[in-house]
């Protein structure tokens, strides 16, 4: 199996606002908003966190005509 990323994730935790996990359409955007985060506040930052795809669900839209 060969996921697909979707999506690149940075984790932040400030304990005065609680968690917050932005999405990045790709890695050195979510790199460059991490480095960011780091040096100009206190919060805990993670790495950059790859979201894969890993089932594809189809349905139909029902209308309820």
């Amino acid at each position: 199996m060969n996921p697909k990323i979707t999506a690149y994730y940075v984790f932040i935790h400030d304990h005065r606002i609680g968690p917050h996990a932005p999405q990045f359409d790709n890695m050195d955007d979510a790199e460059n908003f991490a480095n960011s985060m780091r040096a100009i506040t206190e919060c805990v930052v993670s790495e950059p966190v790859p979201m894969v795809m890993t089932e594809e669900v189809k349905t139909k839209l029902n209308t309820g005509d």
